[in-house]
């Protein structure tokens, strides 16, 4: 419960952040000293409330990438990654991983930025960006011997500080055997884990970034494109494939994209959820409540599967096309 509660405050302040960069992002993108100004602020912000955060910074990147005026956006990633890797080294996590975490903060935002920029197709961006995560979890498990070797010594680290803090089960052996089955069946699921984290990250960074834009503009620009986003049947066969080798053959891999590409349907379904909310004119009491399930943490798991397998059905059947038509001529 405290768990849930912490989340929940988290993802208050990251939104009251993000309503407050709203008002002030004409202001932030009219010059470069202001864009150095907000990026330096919202890298600080991202420390303090890690990891929710990190959206606020990929979402001034990718706003920068789309404006393309007189702020680089190169620069102000550059400057916001350098900030949160020092102050992550300066936690103590070493050089090489505080680099990793600032460099996945700040790069995919600013690829996926442009890409944006350049093909104004959100759904481009999100096939490629699950592309890419994919791709990346086939690097790891083509030139790591052990995958899940890597994680093994953090997570049991981790397990030891919450055995000092007696915040874990008793020191029996049972509880010791069990200990260990659940470090090693996280270990083996962790770079699935990260990947749709980094995925997520990066995708709700780009979504930032065009909302931001759309207030710029004094235009709606994020809605009517997040309604409309979807993975396509190539990636939906692709889903059929990893879970096929992860039921029939075991496979580590096949896991690892399966649970990528089951974050991936998860967000198309959100998109599903959106177009019904916005084609049947419904409150926003019917909308925040799916979220309220999602962080409500018996709920979880059930709501997350439930936005799966309608993103998934959607790439065969256009449950959306169904919907009504707005008079306005949107759906």
């Amino acid at each position: 419960m405290t768990l849930i509660v912490a989340l929940t405050v988290m993802v208050v302040v990251v939104s009251c952040a993000s309503l407050l960069i709203k008002t002030c992002a004409p202001w932030i993108v009219s010059s470069a000293p202001r864009a150095y100004l907000g990026a330096s602020a919202l890298a600080i912000v991202a420390m303090l409330l890690m990891p929710f955060g990190l959206w606020l910074v990929g979402g001034l990147i990718v706003l920068l990438a789309l404006r393309q005026g007189p702020v680089a956006d190169g620069r102000m990633a550059a400057l916001a990654g350098v900030i949160l890797a020092g102050w992550l080294y300066a936690t103590g996590i070493g050089p090489v991983p505080a680099v990793l975490i600032a460099a996945a903060a700040t790069v995919p935002a600013l690829l996926l930025g442009r890409l944006q920029a350049r093909s104004g197709s959100l759904n481009l961006v999100f096939q490629l960006a699950t592309v890419a995560a994919i791709g990346f979890v086939i690097v790891v498990h083509g030139v790591l011997a052990d995958p899940p070797g890597v994680w093994r010594p953090l997570l049991e680290r981790v397990a030891a500080e919450l055995d000092r803090m007696g915040a874990v089960m008793s020191t029996t052996g049972l509880a010791r055997d069990q200990e260990a089955n659940f470090i090693q069946a996280s270990a083996e699921r962790m770079w699935g884990v990260v990947s749709w984290l980094l995925l997520l990250t990066s995708m709700v960074s780009v979504f930032l970034g065009i909302y931001w834009e759309g207030r710029v503009e004094r235009i709606a620009k994020l809605g009517p494109m997040f309604r409309q986003l979807s993975a396509g049947r190539t990636l939906a066969v692709l889903g059929l494939v990893a879970l096929v080798g992860t039921v029939g053959f075991q496979s580590g891999l096949a896991a690892d994209a399966a649970l990528v590409l089951l974050g991936a349907f998860v967000l198309q379904g959100l998109a599903v959820l959106h177009a019904a909310h916005y084609a049947y004119g419904l409150s926003t009491a019917w909308l925040v409540a799916p979220y309220a399930l999602v962080f409500g943490g018996f709920t979880t798991a059930i709501m997350l599967v439930a936005l799966a397998v309608s993103g998934f059905v959607d790439n065969w059947f256009s449950l959306r096309r169904r919907l009504p038509v707005r008079a306005n001529g949107r759906s």
